[in-house]
């Protein structure tokens, strides 16, 4: 059996234990994407990490690897960089190793998508990848407002009052989201930085996409699927 630190695309799945806004969320969703991993299986290793006792059962049972998350990396307020460097450190992933960020509340994947960001991250030309989609509000009509001095403040200084005119703005999404280890600490917290290579989500793709924070949108989640072919 190969090594994990010689394996090549290895999936990291962060299931922390604690979820404010849906309580176990993540004992409820991680049958879903294991479900997605284990059918389509070019993925050499998976990782978990996780504090969850329940979700540890749940690894094992698939074969994957449990990496211990610390008590440190389990609060709501840790970056994923800092989960994923851990998860490197701890594991003694090779510099070369493709690692891919699947978060249990995005539900939904298709297998076209991860096989062409496969293809794009194979080739060398770019060391990491995300998902983008349209902004919901541009950057450009935002503005901060300075309670204590009553003072309005534009994000981006600009005058464009006509909405053709304002270059497309995008938001990224971890619907699509792996970088070579060695590049890791040249990403943000989100792990993108400026040489990312961003994989642009079409209308229908997005339509398809809920992030599940709370029990009423695993509801809505429920009557999407039914719908999705």
């Amino acid at each position: 059996m190969i090594e994990i630190n010689k394996k090549r695309h290895v999936v990291v799945i962060p299931a922390r234990r604690g979820s404010k806004g849906f309580p176990f969320k993540n004992r409820l969703l991680f049958d879903e994407t294991a479900d997605f991993i284990d059918r389509h299986g070019w993925f050499d290793q998976v990782i978990v990490s996780t504090d969850d006792e329940i979700v540890e059962e749940k690894t094992m049972a698939r074969g994957y690897v449990i990496h211990a998350r610390p008590q440190e990396l389990s609060g709501d307020a840790v970056s994923i960089k800092r989960v994923m460097q851990s998860v490197i450190h701890d594991l003694k992933l090779s510099k070369d190793t493709i690692m891919w960020l699947f978060y249990l509340s995005i539900v939904y994947k298709n297998i076209s998508d991860f096989l062409k960001a496969k293809q794009i991250i194979e080739e060398g030309k770019v060391l990491s990848i995300c998902g983008f989609v349209p902004a919901k509000s541009h950057p450009f009509t935002c503005w901060s407002y300075d309670q204590r001095n009553g003072i309005l403040k534009q994000y981006i200084n600009n005058d464009i009052y006509r909405r053709q005119d304002r270059p497309r703005a995008w938001t990224y999404h971890h619907y699509i989201s792996c970088f070579k280890t060695a590049e890791i600490e040249h990403l943000n917290s989100e792990l993108i930085n400026n040489k990312t290579y961003p994989f642009f989500l079409q209308k229908q793709r997005i339509d398809q996409l809920l992030e599940i924070d709370t029990p009423e949108e695993y509801e809505q989640w429920k009557s999407l699927a039914q719908k999705i072919v």
